[in-house]
């Protein structure tokens, strides 16, 4: 009993923690995903709006929690906690509303920016592809080496789902890998090339840069995470490996988790710059459908930054925002064909 609670109640207790510093993690001049002053939040109303924000939020996930201890209903209290984040996100947002201006029309642009590329270049990113390559290389002509059935799916106690051997199911699991690294490439790509701008001169822009660099380092680190289990499915002998790969996944998830909640939104936390910050992220606040979702067709961004959290969403107006999509799409496609 004891265990069950705590597998439910940790999660619930992580999301809400993570909810209840967020605003703290955005960009100075964005409050509840309206642009306002920076100065705004520290103001009596940004406090009352942040305070109810808490108490709603704290709220719902006491009931999720109470819910699945004196029910068992788990997924009931799973859907309140969720609903608790989401409803008190939205109500802050519609509060704050009353309090958005103008975001700044001025844009500097320092012509001796250093180009950003990929960390590791182009041999870095797609060494992956090889060594998954390698991999099915090695099955086809080991066939009669390979393990009766293997694993696809691991959880925090190992591998958890097995399929029999077939040229099918290797074939297809190395694929479902090889999408999976494809799809990681194809949102570093998009940070690096089709994501927006905000700060472009200045020690804000520095901070910038670097926070981009932060993520771009762990997508391709990513790729070589998930690369490994390839491993998993021909060479048997690998599976000693398993928990130091999972140890390393948890430890993956946890740095870049405090590396950019320290950094905070685009590294505003890191910033030194004091005066000239940009107000906002220069989006307009129309775009942003209840303050998550951004459709913008005029512009030309592919990716633009979370106005609530840290990270990238997708802006779904621009035409290629189909093209990443499907990128997420296919490695879930491939399983269900061949994994099943």
């Amino acid at each position: 009993m004891l265990t069950l609670v705590f597998l439910f109640a940790v999660p619930v207790l992580l999301m809400t923690v993570l909810f209840h510093v967020m605003p703290a993690l955005t960009r100075p001049g964005l409050f509840f995903a309206v642009t306002v002053q920076p100065e705004f939040r520290r103001t009596p109303e940004g406090r009352r709006i942040v305070r109810r924000f808490h108490i709603f939020l704290w709220s719902c996930a006491l009931i999720a929690v109470v819910l699945e201890l004196t029910t068992g209903l788990a997924l009931a209290a799973m859907l309140i906690q969720m609903a608790g984040c989401l409803g008190s996100f939205i109500s802050a947002h519609a509060q704050a509303r009353a309090y958005a201006v103008a975001p700044d029309a001025v844009v500097e642009v320092d012509l001796a920016a250093p180009p950003e590329r990929l960390p590791g270049g182009p041999v870095a990113a797609f060494l992956p592809f090889a060594f998954i390559a390698a991999v099915g290389a090695w099955a086809a002509l080991h066939w009669d080496s390979l393990p009766p059935r293997f694993p696809v799916h691991w959880g925090f106690r190992g591998a958890d789902r097995w399929v029999a051997t077939t040229p099918s199911t290797v074939f297809g699991f190395l694929a479902v890998q090889a999408s999976l690294c494809l799809m990681l490439l194809g949102i570093a790509w998009g940070v690096l090339n089709w994501s927006r701008r905000i700060s472009t001169a200045g020690p804000s822009a520095t901070s910038e840069r670097l926070f981009r660099h932060r993520i771009l380092l762990w997508l391709i680190a990513a790729e070589y995470l998930l690369a490994a289990p390839a491993c998993f499915a021909v060479f048997e002998p690998a599976s000693k490996f398993l928990d130091i790969w999972l140890a390393a996944i948890a430890i993956g998830v946890m740095a870049i988790l405090v590396t950019l909640l320290r950094a905070g939104q685009g590294g505003s936390r890191t910033s030194t710059a004091t005066e000239g910050a940009p107000i906002g992220d220069r989006t307009p606040d129309a775009c942003w459908k209840w303050g998550l979702i951004y459709v913008n067709p005029a512009d030309p961004s592919l990716l633009v930054e979370k106005r609530f959290g840290v990270g990238y969403t997708v802006n779904l107006g621009n035409r290629r925002a189909l093209l990443l999509l499907a990128l997420l799409l296919i490695p879930a496609t491939i399983a269900l064909i061949f994994l099943r």
